[in-house]
């Protein structure tokens, strides 16, 4: 195995050079004194292992982490640390491993034995991999199927496949899950690390909001690698962008159903299934400040659907299928004159006066109650013009 290491500190570069060669299962050891320059290093030559001072002047170890797995993921990563209440936070990180300065070589050796053995364990992957290989046919099938499915309507679940009743996926923590939804938000565009510590972690300091954002983006990238995904958590200049891959989301489906020019025949039944899609508003349930502007945006778009599937229900002389739609809808935008107006016609097309009666007095009141207002004069005058007919 090939290592460098990479230390701020002569002494302590020098004491683990010297463990690693006594040792003698990493050969050879080349030391930096800077993370810029061993990630330079890194550029030109592929090593097995890193070992990081996670305390270093301008990069520190985490940061630098994040450069060394976007340039080879492959590479195991050792924090070295003269604190310990780093460790779990190093541990937590994209670290195989860490260790405690004064490094002994007992607890080296135990280091290297970890190293050894995911090794292992990764070439006899390798090898399983290419077996599959030679059946590309089956194999593209299987991944289609596991193809995981992300659902944002009401609340943001990530299933094993886009059979919903699949494995979900369990968050470690609610600000991974929200630090996931944020970039799938902004998906295929970067996102500087002081926006994401400013609408993420602006409630706790700089340095715990890096340590906490680092924690959430090895959770995220621990999470595309075990659940097959062909996405990425890429990180460049000190900004984060989501490739979502393979992954398959409720809101791209809905948003790109919403290309129709008009409800017909041939579309209907889609447009349905696609009106189901929308579970509730987008990331409802989270809450997120950030989100707001888009879930009014869906809102309105879904309202749009409901309305034009219901006007096709009408003229194809299928009004109670029309009242069924615009009910549901109702309960979602209680206020909306819109929807009490289209529902006063899909009544008057099934000539069901008490219809127009009971949908007319129940709108008015529930204005009256809650917010104090009348109906608007349109919907006043609809009303009086389909009552008279």
């Amino acid at each position: 195995m090939r290592a460098i290491v990479i230390d701020d500190e002569k002494p302590a570069q020098l004491h683990l050079q010297r463990l690693l060669q006594s040792d003698g299962r990493i050969n050879p050891v080349q030391c930096f004194s800077t993370a810029r320059e061993g990630i330079h290093y890194l550029t030109i030559d592929r090593v097995d292992v890193v070992f990081l001072d996670i305390g270093m002047p301008e990069v520190n170890g985490l940061e630098a982490a994040e450069y060394i797995q976007q340039l080879d993921s492959s590479i195991r990563i050792i924090f070295v640390t003269a604190y310990a209440d780093h460790a779990v936070e190093a541990f937590e990180l994209h670290a195989l491993d860490y260790v405690l300065k004064p490094v002994s070589s007992a607890r080296l050796s135990k280091t290297i034995d970890r190293i050894a053995g995911t090794m292992s364990y990764h070439a006899q992957t390798a090898a399983a991999m290419e077996l599959q290989e030679s059946e590309p046919e089956a194999q593209a099938e299987e991944l289609e199927l596991k193809a995981p499915g992300l659902l944002t309507f009401k609340h943001l679940d990530i299933f094993r496949s886009m059979d919903h009743s699949a494995e979900k996926h369990k968050w470690r923590t609610t600000k991974s899950q929200e630090l996931f939804a944020f970039l799938f938000h902004h998906r295929e565009e970067w996102v500087s690390k002081e926006v994401l510590l400013d609408k993420l972690w602006a409630d706790v300091s700089q340095d715990k909001g890096l340590t906490l954002l680092h924690t959430s983006v090895y959770q995220i990238r621990k999470l595309l690698k075990e659940w097959n995904m062909t996405g990425k958590l890429e990180y460049n200049m000190n900004r984060y962008r989501l490739l979502k891959g393979n992954l398959v989301s409720d809101i791209e489906q809905f948003e790109q159903a919403l290309s129709y020019e008009a409800v017909t025949s041939d579309n209907v039944n889609e447009l349905r299934q696609v009106a189901l899609l929308y579970r509730g508003d987008y990331l409802e349930e989270h809450d997120y400040d950030w989100a707001r502007s888009k879930s009014r945006e869906l809102r309105r778009k879904y309202m749009g659907l409901v309305m034009d599937i219901a006007h096709w229900e009408m003229s194809h002389k299928r009004g109670e299928q029309a009242i069924e739609l615009l009910m549901e809808l109702q309960e979602r935008e209680p206020y909306s004159e819109e929807i009490c107006r289209l529902m006063m016609e899909v009544y008057a097309s099934m000539d069901d006066q008490q219809g127009i009666l009971r949908l007319y007095h129940s709108f008015t009141l529930t204005l009256k109650e809650d917010l104090g207002h009348q109906p608007e004069p349109e919907t006043s005058k609809l009303y009086e013009s389909l009552t008279k007919q």
